[in-house]
């Protein structure tokens, strides 16, 4: 379609008479909003598509989803998992919706055999998916309030049964907590180069806790959707913009409380650096992002007993990209690896993880 518009504009140059009253000046200027019109169409018609793909991979039948501890979309322009300093404008919205895939190191059945005859009870997870609806909204130039839903998908759950035994739960999957933050912004210098902005916030019991496995039984909380717990959060970011790059920094701490089933899942820490290039901005933008995500979690707590094998502390390296079309539609993607992994007990490391989305404002 773009490139009939272009082409009648071609045409217009030379026959300016089929359009009476009209220059060939004023003809030009009316194609060329028609053709930005229609491109403007299609950069929304692509971002459709993608939100259509990311709800259809959140609700398919093989799973994707242990816990999907980061991932938080700021839900506005700025790193993919760093959450940066930058506010939204007074009035101005925003929705995203990104999906996070993480492949497990999953145990082999001889393994959780061998674990069973250790006394041991592990737990086993292939991988996570869970992909998340995103609302912004700009209350003032430098106050912005997020709201997020996530679904959540936990594939191939089993554990290690003593003394010789090995248990297979399925998958378990189901909307998560609700979570509201707000991110008030702190100092902004002259330029505005230099951001810093408090983040706060807390996490909702709406979330499924009642999902049962294959035979029935109710899941435990740790692999519930929901936590059925009131989760407070605070933290700050940090911005600096230095020309094409940016460099963001966030850290965020959360105080999980006792949820279902007497269980208290661990307190957890965010902290996350990123460093942004902008290596295009015609015909479309093009961004460069290189990040580190890190994650510290306390050990699981269960009718006042902590879980051994739980808790830990891991940091993924996380290159990914950005791309802009027209001015309310972005794309984002990174691919993350581990490169520092210090869990407690026996868990399921991460092999690797995906995340994925689209970025629409107003």
């Amino acid at each position: 379609m773009i490139k009939k518009c272009l082409l009648l504009l071609r045409q217009v140059n030379t026959k300016t008479t089929s359009f009476p009253g009209l220059t060939g000046k004023s003809i030009r200027d009316w194609m060329l909003r028609s053709s930005r019109s229609m491109t403007s169409f299609i950069y929304y018609l692509i971002a459709v598509v993608i939100i259509l793909l990311c709800f259809l991979f959140s609700h398919s039948t093989e799973a994707w989803a242990t816990h999907a501890s980061i991932g938080a979309s700021s839900g506005h322009a700025g790193p993919i998992t760093t959450i940066t300093a930058a506010a939204m404008n007074k009035g101005q919205w925003g929705l995203d919706l990104q999906t996070e895939f993480i492949k497990f190191d999953f145990f082999s059945n001889d393994k959780l055999v061998d674990f069973a005859g250790q006394d041991r009870e592990v737990h086993n997870v292939d991988y996570i998916r869970a992909s998340s609806l995103g609302l912004s909204y700009g209350v003032m130039d430098s106050l912005t309030v997020h709201l997020r839903i996530p679904y959540i998908y936990r594939n191939n759950i089993s554990e290690s049964e003593p003394p010789d035994e090995i248990h297979r739960h399925g998958d378990a999957k189901g909307f998560g907590d609700l979570s509201v933050h707000l991110h008030q912004r702190l100092f902004s210098s002259g330029q505005g180069d230099l951001l810093l902005t408090l983040l706060a916030g807390v996490e909702m019991p709406t979330g499924r806790t009642s999902d049962k496995d294959d035979h029935g039984e109710v899941f435990e909380a740790e692999f519930q959707p929901g936590s059925g717990s009131w989760d407070p959060s605070i933290g700050f970011a940090f911005t600096k913009n230095l020309g094409r790059f940016s460099f963001d920094s966030s850290i965020l701490y959360t105080f999980v409380t006792e949820g279902t089933q007497d269980t208290d899942l661990g307190d957890i820490l965010n902290y996350n650096v990123s460093l942004s290039y902008r290596a295009m901005v015609k015909p479309f933008v093009f961004d460069l992002i290189g990040e580190l995500n890190g994650v510290w979690a306390a050990k699981e707590e269960i009718n006042g007993r902590k879980d051994p094998d739980s808790g830990g502390n891991f940091i993924l390296f996380s290159p990914g990209i950005r791309v802009g079309l027209g001015k309310s539609v972005m794309l984002f993607g990174s691919y993350s690896v581990p490169m520092i992994e210090d869990l407690n007990g026996i868990q399921n490391e991460i092999d690797y993880r995906i995340v994925f989305g689209v970025n629409v404002t107003r």
